[in-house]
């Protein structure tokens, strides 16, 4: 369960902080998140019991980020990135290569 709260920042740091969420394709959410985490835990790492975030960060795979939160399907977990504010995960940086590649091979075409 997720619980809002309110945090007061100078209005010039949070606009560096969501540049850098940007730039991460991350948010400020889960970059708050991840360094409270590590306060409060410093040994544990961030996506040890959490699946979505491990999602999120590319390090589990999409059928066993749907099995370990118990959902019904993708669509779901789509649905529970969205409530977590977090982002897709990258595909693998060959992937992106090989779309890059199909993309301008097509675009050549036209």
């Amino acid at each position: 369960m997720l619980k809002h709260t309110t945090i007061n920042l100078p209005e010039e740091l949070l606009a560096r902080v969501e540049t850098y969420a940007a730039e991460k394709r991350t948010t400020v959410t889960a970059i708050v998140r991840e360094h409270l985490e590590a306060i409060v835990e410093p040994s544990r790492t961030p996506t040890d019991d959490d699946a979505l975030l491990a999602y999120s960060k590319g390090l589990l795979s999409r059928r066993e980020a749907v099995r370990r939160l118990g959902l019904r399907d993708y669509a779901s977990l789509l649905v529970a990135l969205g409530d977590a504010e977090l982002p897709l995960p990258l595909p693998p940086a060959r992937e992106l290569e090989e779309q890059a590649a199909t993309f301008v091979k097509l675009w050549r075409m036209g």
